[in-house]
């Protein structure tokens, strides 16, 4: 019997110890692939373990790494149960020559495994595999059949990134196209990462484009995505890379041309989710002219496309001091967002009263169009024949290269005696006062019909409300300077907490500068305190120096905080408003800076949500 037990904790003992004995390897698919390639690298640990980590990935010198996933294998043979799990990454060489990747560990229960070094050539691209010169000319249309983009034969999936033009006015709009290039299945839908675009104002451009294209003899499903910029200022700008993530069909793994080789393959392959791929585009750069200053209006305010401007009045006649609405509309293709109000000339008879503006875009023909209303409250003063104008347009026309000013006749309005006799009122003047303060009605105030109700002194101290808080009073005192130094220590020592508790205050701070430069109409210094308010309360929020903190960081931490798309969304507008107001003040007005300032507000109040 004692033999017996002896034996069976031998045996557990060996099988604790083969448990917990793993192996680690590592695959490339290829060890040898051009600029054009990628790599598909598949790190595999082996043995009867459970939750085992990720593995420590090295630096990759050379690559731009992505992971892909993980996948787990199960198997038993003999009774004796063993696993396997997958990392896969996707590898994008930077740069020709000759890398040693590696090596690879893994940390598991306090031991290391690892996994030799692999070697990888990375070569130039061939002829066949240059990508298309970025021209300022689009794509043969869809009946064409050959031409435009010429991938490497037998190439399932490509994409490129083109503009319909290279040189353009700030302003005016440029057409960014995006194109997949599809001749397999894709596994799910395909993940756009669309490229920077520092320095322009971006508007979507649907509905996608798809129809097909033959090229090199295959027929491919092209997908165009499109979107209009707007240069904010002169210069040149590069407009950075877009990437496609996508898991396309991957048969010939299974089907190999040597029949033999189905012996040494995983038979449940084929089911498998196919050959993940990570596609990006070359950098585009664009050169952005000025505004001539040859023949530019005085009252230019930046505006660029095509337009044509209108006034109208909702009544012809009306009654001393009664409103009537007066609606500037300018309609036309160009930056509609951006449309400045025309000049309108002052009026003394009348009081002129803003009532905000209302935007209608459509994008017909991949083209930004639509109109601008500009509403005004006018009220008339004194009766008689009330002339409303003349208005005056003027913004630059990028075709004719040269500035266009419309004017517009005086709308007449008939402004007739009031029929309602005057209020008997008081008027008195005070000192400093600009206009007479006026007393309209008066009313009689309540008369207070009982005393109220009276309470017996009471004699006994212990009872006395007053006396017992006092008592009481220096022990809440001392509770509240202990949790006050408690306070007081955290914030010498912890910055991050510290950062994160003052970033409101300072933000507020910082929006209530800004209203100061709105009431004062300093455009560009307004648009400064607005952005520095919003990316320095999000930098304290995630204890990031201000100086670090750039767009795509910014929405990687707001991501990590499972913040709302839409109110990432925002904060991205509100910053491409910010960067075209450094940049062409002239085209905002005090109801856009208004609406700025509340909607920086109310992104900082749904960002408390979150971070």
């Amino acid at each position: 019997m004692k033999y017996f037990i002896i034996f069976l904790l031998f045996l557990s003992i060996t099988a604790i110890c083969h448990a917990e004995d793993i192996t680690i390897s590592v695959d490339a698919d290829r060890q040898e692939v051009t600029l054009d390639e990628q790599v598909t690298l598949t790190i595999t640990v082996s043995g009867n373990a459970s939750n085992i980590p990720n593995p420590d990935i090295p630096e990759l010198k050379g690559f731009t790494s992505y992971s892909s996933g993980r996948s787990q294998n199960l198997s038993i043979v003999n009774g004796q149960v063993s696993s396997s799990v997958s990392f896969t990454y996707i590898l994008v060489p930077n740069n020709t020559g000759e890398y040693s990747l590696g090596p690879f560990s893994i940390d598991y229960k306090g031991k290391t495994y690892s996994a030799d070094p692999i070697n990888i050539k990375v070569l130039p691209r061939t002829a066949q595999q240059q990508p298309q010169t970025q021209g300022s000319q689009m794509p043969p249309s869809e009946s064409e059949e050959q031409g435009g983009a010429q991938p490497e034969r037998g190439k399932e999936l490509f994409i490129e990134a083109y503009v319909d033009k290279l040189r353009a006015y700030v302003n005016e709009q440029i057409t960014l196209t995006f194109a997949v290039y599809q001749a397999v299945n894709l596994f799910d839908n395909p993940v756009y990462n669309p490229p920077s675009t520092t320095g322009f104002w971006t508007e979507d451009m649907p509905p996608q484009k798809k129809y097909y294209k033959v090229i090199n003899g295959a027929r491919y499903l092209v997908t165009e995505i499109k979107t209009a910029l707007f240069a904010t200022g002169p210069g040149d700008f590069t407009i950075g890379p877009a990437r496609l993530e996508a898991t396309v069909e991957d048969m010939n793994k299974f089907f190999s041309k040597n029949p033999f080789d189905m012996f040494d393959r995983d038979p449940f392959s084929m089911f498998k989710r196919g050959k993940p791929l990570i596609l990006t585009t070359d950098p585009l750069n664009i050169e952005i002219e000025p505004l001539p200053e040859q023949n530019k209006p005085v009252d230019f305010k930046g505006d660029v496309g095509d337009f044509d401007v209108s006034l109208s009045v909702d009544k012809n006649s009306v009654e001393e001091n009664q409103p009537v609405s007066l609606k500037i509309k300018i309609k036309g293709k160009g930056n509609i967002k951006t449309i400045s109000s025309p000049s309108a000339p002052e009026i003394q008879d009348a009081k002129f009263y803003e009532s905000g503006s209302s935007e209608n875009i459509s994008k017909d023909n991949y083209v930004v169009q639509g109109e601008k209303i500009y509403e005004k409250m006018i009220i008339p003063k004194k009766e008689g024949a009330l002339a409303i104008g003349p208005v005056e347009y003027s913004y630059f026309d990028p075709v004719i290269k040269d500035y266009v000013k419309k004017k517009i006749d005086p709308v007449v309005i008939n402004v007739t005696k009031s029929k309602e006799e005057p209020a008997e009122k008081t008027v008195f003047q005070p000192i400093g006062a600009k206009e007479e303060v006026q007393l309209l009605k008066k009313d009689i105030a309540y008369i207070k019909i009982s005393p109220g109700r009276f309470k017996p002194k009471n004699n006994f101290l212990y009872k006395n409300k007053i006396f017992l808080l006092i008592n009481v009073l220096p022990l809440f005192a001392l509770m509240a300077l202990y949790l006050y130094e408690l306070y007081s220590r955290k914030l010498r020592t912890d910055i991050g907490y510290a950062r994160s508790l003052r970033a409101r205050g300072a933000a507020s701070r910082r929006l209530k500068t800004a209203g100061k430069m709105l009431n004062k109409n300093m455009i560009r210094e307004f648009y400064t305190e607005i952005y520095k308010a919003v990316i320095e309360y999000i930098a304290d929020k995630f204890n990031i120096p201000h100086a670090s903190i750039t767009k795509d960081l910014l929405e990687e931490k707001l991501k990590e905080k499972e913040v709302k798309k839409e109110i990432i969304d925002k904060v991205k507008t509100l910053f491409d408003a910010c960067d075209m107001a450094r940049f062409a003040s002239a085209g905002f007005t005090k109801d856009d800076m208004a609406r700025t300032l509340k909607e920086a507000g109310e992104i900082i109040n749904a960002l408390e949500r979150y971070i």
